[in-house]
């Protein structure tokens, strides 16, 4: 890993702390965060290009944790490490923005793969999980409401509202009106939108709504 890059280990694990440290060596740029009430405040004051995300921190609703995260700095790259290995999780964790998932256990060698992998801009990913991240961002057939995976799983309800407005062609000034908020809102909330669904654009949005329906 590039030594000048900051990188934000975040755990409550002091052991899990110390192989990271050691796996990174000590050129390396390191932040220690120990709670995720403290992290996005570090990632709004530090703006770290790089984070090591324990996901015991969040043991419920960890996607959506990651996903907020994200927002405060969206050119963030997060690399999730888990003692989870159920592929469902895995799955939301790359759709909430993660750039690759190790398990807890991984050595020092794999952590540093990972790491250089992410810095490259490639997800760090099993070669199983690839063709179901593949079908799910391709697909975009899943409806959040029932808890399903898929690109649109990790909208909030107010996102949702907003996608399905783009979806029947209705323009920001109008959402706006409709949903009682401000037209920078709705630019907010669309950049977010336009993020987790992979959607360059609202014509492309409205088209992965559409197949929704």
């Amino acid at each position: 890993m590039n030594p000048e890059a900051m990188l934000v280990l975040a755990s409550a694990d002091s052991e899990t702390l110390d192989h990271w440290r050691a796996a990174f060596g000590e050129g390396a740029a390191l932040i220690e965060v120990r709670s995720l009430e403290v992290l996005p405040q570090c990632l709004s004051q530090l703006l770290p290009p790089l984070v090591l995300f324990d996901t015991r921190l969040a043991r419920i609703g960890t996607a959506r944790a990651i996903d907020r995260l994200l927002e405060i700095r969206r050119d963030t790259r997060l690399i999730a490490v888990t003692d989870q290995g159920d592929d469902d999780f895995e799955l939301s964790l790359f759709l909430a923005g993660a750039r690759g998932i190790c398990p807890l256990d991984a050595t020092a060698t794999v952590l540093q793969q990972a790491m250089a992998a992410v810095v490259r801009g490639e997800l760090w990913i099993r070669r199983a999980m690839v063709p179901k991240l593949m079908d799910s961002l391709s697909a975009g057939d899943t409806d959040a409401t029932n808890g399903a995976t898929g690109r649109f799983a990790i909208l909030t309800p107010r996102e949702i509202e907003i996608a399905r407005l783009i979806g029947q062609g209705v323009n920001n000034k109008r959402i706006a009106r409709q949903l009682a908020i401000t037209e920078r809102t709705v630019k907010s909330h669309l950049t977010t939108i336009f993020r987790k669904t992979g959607a360059d654009d609202r014509v492309k949005l409205a088209l992965l709504v559409s197949r929704r329906h």
